[in-house]
Order: structure tokens, then C-alpha cells, then sequence
């Protein structure tokens, strides 16, 4: 029986360092993966370049909102958002597009819920202007 309580406190020991070890997440609210946009969009070869140059002109944009002061944060990440979807809607397939807004809502929902950085809605993007 003792042997079992020691077991026992070593699986609770070890699980709490596991969990205690775990990674943080991405400061980024969304961070990029062109290849797996590549994919998932299904990408004719002439959209990847500027994908990807948009895309990381997304992270930079995301990355000078965080460095920015506390009150202009919103507002440069806000800015860095729909910059993205203006760019992305005049390289993209409606029906691309309409399939990278869910993914965006789908990335900052998720995060929300695991208490990670998130920018503001875009459930009405398909509204942003050329």
C-alpha cells in the first residue's frame, strides 16, 4: 500500500512539471504559417509571393502594436488587422477569402479562450473596403 501512495505522488509530481514546462503561447495573436495556408486555401502559385509578403508584413505590424504604449495598442493592432484584409481580399478568391476569415475568427476565438492575445473582431471584414 505504500509502495502505491509513493507511485501515486510520483505520477502527480511529474504531471505538474510536465504541465509546469509547457511552452508559452505565441505572443502574436495570429502567427503565419504559409505553408499550411498554401494548403488550406489551395493557393495558385501566383498568390503564394504575395501571401507571404503580406503575411509578414502582418507579424511585423503585430509585433509594433505590442511595443507600442499601452493606449495605442488597440489601435495599432486594429490597424495591423484590417491593413491584412485589404491586402489579402485583392489577392484572394471570394471564396478564399471567406475561408481566411473563418480561419482568423476561428485563431482569435481560440485564443480567447485560452487567455492569449487577441485582435479586434472580424466577422464583418468581408465589409473592408479596396
Amino acid at each position: 500500500m505504500k509502495r502505491f501512495g509513493v507511485i501515486i505522488g510520483a505520477l502527480c509530481l511529474s504531471a505538474t512539471v510536465a504541465f509546469a514546462q509547457r511552452p508559452d503561447l505565441s505572443r502574436e495573436p495570429f502567427v503565419v504559417n504559409t505553408d499550411q495556408l498554401i494548403r488550406y486555401l489551395q493557393l495558385r502559385s501566383s498568390q503564394v509571393d504575395e501571401v507571404e509578403s503580406i503575411n509578414a508584413y502582418f507579424i511585423q505590424k503585430q509585433h509594433e502594436s505590442m511595443r507600442a504604449k499601452a493606449e495605442a495598442q488597440d489601435e495599432k493592432m486594429y490597424q495591423a488587422v484590417y491593413g491584412n484584409l485589404k491586402l489579402m481580399k485583392r489577392v484572394l478568391t471570394d471564396d478564399q477569402y471567406r475561408k481566411y476569415l473563418t480561419l482568423l475568427n476561428v485563431t482569435n476565438n481560440n485564443n480567447r479562450a485560452f487567455g492569449a492575445n487577441t485582435f479586434p473582431e472580424v466577422y464583418l471584414a468581408d465589409r473592408v473596403s479596396e
